[in-house]
C-alpha cells in the first residue's frame, strides 16, 4: 500500500496487524467494564422500577376518576319525581347518595390488588335551585414496590379523587 509516491508503508510488523497492536494496550482495562456495569445496573433497575410505579399510580388515578364520575352521574339520576312534576328539579338526597356510593364501589370492585383502603363518600347539594349536584370523593391507597423506599411513601401513595355532576333544568323544549 502506498500513501505517497515512492514510499511504501507496511501495516504488519512482527506478525501482528496494526489493529491487534492497538488493542494490546487495553488489556489492563478489562475489569473497568465489569465495574461500571456492576455500579450502574442497580441504578438502571431502580430507575425503571420507579417509572413503572409512577405508571401504576397514574393508571390507578384514571380508574378511580372514572369510577367516581360514573357514581356521580348515577346519583344525579335519583330525582324526586313528585317535585319534578311540579317543575322543581331536586335530587332525592338519601337515594342519590346511596346510588352514587354503590356505583362508585361497584366500579372499583375487583381492583383489590391495585387499591387498598378504599373510602367513598357522596354528598347531594340541592342548595342551587337551578342545578342540584352530586359530589363523590374517593380516597384510595395505591401500593408501590420501588417508591416505598422513599421516606413518607412506605405505606403507599394516597390518591384523592373528586367528581361532580349536576342536573341542569331544561329551559327550552
Amino acid at each position: 500500500m502506498s500513501l505517497s509516491p515512492g514510499r511504501e508503508y507496511r501495516l504488519e510488523k512482527q506478525g501482528r496487524s496494526w489493529f491487534a497492536r492497538s488493542l494490546s494496550g487495553l488489556s489492563s482495562e478489562k475489569g473497568a467494564v465489569i465495574a461500571l456495569v456492576a455500579l450502574f445496573l442497580p441504578v438502571a433497575v431502580l430507575s425503571l422500577g420507579i417509572v413503572a410505579d409512577l405508571g401504576v399510580i397514574f393508571a390507578a388515578r384514571r380508574l378511580a376518576q372514572a369510577a367516581c364520575d360514573l357514581g356521580a352521574l348515577a346519583g344525579c339520576q335519583e330525582l324526586d319525581w313528585d317535585l319534578l312534576a311540579q317543575g322543581i328539579v331536586f335530587i332525592d338526597e338519601e337515594r342519590g347518595r346511596a346510588k352514587a356510593i354503590e356505583y362508585t364501589r361497584d366500579n372499583l370492585w375487583g381492583m383489590e390488588n391495585l387499591f387498598r383502603d378504599v373510602k367513598v363518600t357522596a354528598t347531594v347539594d340541592n342548595s342551587a335551585r337551578d342545578a342540584p349536584a352530586v359530589i363523590v370523593e374517593a380516597y384510595v391507597v395505591v401500593d408501590t414496590y420501588f417508591l416505598r423506599w422513599i421516606p413518607g411513601l412506605e405505606s403507599g401513595v394516597t390518591l384523592i379523587v373528586i367528581a361532580e355532576s349536576s342536573v341542569v333544568e331544561r329551559t327550552k323544549w
